[in-house]
């Protein structure tokens, strides 16, 4: 990991919500590699949204919830940025979409492409092979 930070995909908050998801031992792994490293942690509200979203319904509201109280808490501590998507960043988002009309990116994904950019982010948490398509280091491929 050579930068400041690592941005945190869905892929890890579900994945580390899920007792049972068979990408937590990796995922958790990762996580304390990043945590151990010092390296920053940066999110976004669409992310967190997509990821309490998926936790709801194919979960519990209380795994939703419990989601929402940890990035709380690591947004307290000062463990985690959650970025706000702006005019600016969403139309680097729709850059990304158009850029890559061939691949079946989400705009959540595009977001936090332009987050990454924005900020020289190179690694994310995530085995979203989608992170390595548009040249990123998911940290959780395989």
């Amino acid at each position: 990991m050579s930068q400041s930070a690592v941005f945190v995909d869905s892929w890890a908050w579900i994945a580390l919500s899920l007792r049972d998801d068979p990408d937590r031992p990796r995922a958790a792994v990762l996580a304390r590699q990043v945590l151990d490293s010092g390296l920053g942690q940066v999110t976004s509200h669409l992310v967190l949204a997509e990821s309490i979203a998926r936790l709801r319904y194919d979960a519990s509201w209380r795994i939703a919830w419990e989601l929402i109280e940890t990035t709380e808490e690591l947004l307290a501590a000062g463990w985690l940025e959650v970025v706000t998507v702006d005019r600016p960043l969403w139309q680097d988002a729709l850059t990304w979409f158009r850029r890559f009309d061939d691949q079946r990116f989400s705009m959540v994904d595009c977001t936090s492409f332009a987050i990454m950019t924005a900020r020289g982010i190179r690694e994310a948490l995530t085995a979203d092979r989608h992170f390595a398509t548009a040249g990123f280091v998911p940290l959780g491929a395989v």
